[in-house]
């Protein structure tokens, strides 16, 4: 009986093992299936390296119309804003000062000519007299030397006449070229001055406008290979405030020949042709540089594009459709699309969807076979 109970308690022990290596086992990790991706064959070309900066616009000719002359500004005869001609009165000062000042000198130099007249006619006659022996060689030098110091006298009343004569001009105060006038900084009444406050309006010429930007040494480098005379070369575009592209080419008119050290550019300004005046100086736009092609570049979509430690990469896709990854260098991302330099080579096929599903060195399930980017 004993023993009988002591069998079944060991049958009941040996089955309780079993159960438990059993439940201990672990099960199999089940294969996930193969993704189902779309892929793109690439191709190498010739593409010209890009950047995109803003930019400020500014007229080709800003003119700082200024007073020249102390007086009240007695009036304005411009409109503000409106297209002006060279020559054209914008200021009237108060001339009546300078019409004084001008008829003084004037008197002036009347009286230094009637002197130099009696000097003259006293010299001619002295000369007459030593011809003669009836005067000496001092007082014929005499007479000669005062000529001279009247002639002098007559020259500095004539140069004092001229001075008021441009002082007076200066009171009708004229646009410096055609150009658009700005806004009044005086107003009528005011005491106008030469100097730091002399400033009265300005003048932009805007049927030509420049636009000023700067670029990192290191894009100058990748641009232009640190090389002046091909930045000048460059083909440049403006792209407007709201995305579109401004209709004329412009030309680089202007590489700085050093590093601006404040901020760390080098400074360029392009001149752009403005005869609709949709360019208005003072404006932030986008200026689109061109440089030196890249010989064997890929141009992938974006959304192909990886990120890790070790830099950017992309899946390709071997003889048996399996993923692989390969390390590629970016020179642009322009929009929907990147520009590789380095990384991949014609006929190299990469995934261009669902690639969080996809793993290094297992398969893929092809969708269908994108075209090449452009």
């Amino acid at each position: 009986m004993t023993v009988c109970k002591t069998r079944g308690v060991q049958i009941l022990f040996l089955v309780l093992a079993v159960l438990g290596l059993l439940a201990c086992k672990p099960s199999e990790t089940p294969v996930p299936p193969a993704p189902t991706v779309s892929s793109l064959t690439v191709s190498t070309t010739s593409i010209p390296q890009r950047l995109e900066v803003t930019a400020q616009v500014e007229g080709a000719r800003e003119i700082e119309v200024r007073a020249r002359v102390t007086g009240i500004l007695l009036a304005q005869s411009y409109k503000e804003g409106e297209k002006v001609k060279a020559g054209e009165v914008l200021f009237h000062i108060d001339p009546r000062p300078y019409e004084i000042a001008l008829e003084v000198a004037r008197a002036q130099l009347a009286q230094e000519q009637a002197r130099l007249d009696q000097a003259t006619a006293e010299a001619e006659r002295q000369s007459l007299l030593l011809a003669q022996n009836a005067t000496s060689k001092k007082e014929e030098s005499d007479a000669q030397t005062a000529v001279s110091a009247m002639r002098a006298a007559r020259d500095l009343s004539a140069a004092k006449v001229k001075a008021a004569e441009l002082d007076l001009s200066y009171c009708q105060v004229q646009s410096p070229l055609d150009g658009y006038a700005g806004r009044l900084i005086k107003s009528e009444g005011s005491l106008v001055s030469p100097g730091a406050e002399s400033l009265l309006t300005t003048v932009v010429q805007r049927d030509a406008v420049w636009i000023r930007f700067g670029i990192s040494e290191q894009e100058f480098l990748r641009l232009f290979n640190g090389d002046a005379s091909l930045a000048n070369r460059a083909k440049v575009k403006c792209i407007m405030a709201d995305g579109s592209d401004y209709p004329l080419a412009g030309k680089i008119n202007f590489v700085a020949a050093q590093v601006e050290p404040r901020l760390g550019t080098i400074q360029m300004r392009a001149e752009f042709a403005n005869p609709q005046q949709r360019l208005l100086p003072g404006q932030y736009v986008r200026i689109q540089l061109s440089g030196q092609e890249i010989p064997e570049a890929v141009v992938i979509p974006t959304t192909a594009l990886m990120q890790s430690s070790q830099g950017r990469y992309v899946f390709t896709l071997n003889a048996e459709n399996k993923a692989t990854i390969a390390i590629v260098q970016v020179a642009e991302v322009a929009g929907t699309r990147a520009i590789l330099s380095a990384g991949l080579k014609s006929g190299d096929r990469i995934i261009i969807d669902n690639l969080q599903k996809v793993r290094p060195g297992l398969g893929v399930t092809l969708r269908d076979t994108a075209t090449p980017q452009k």
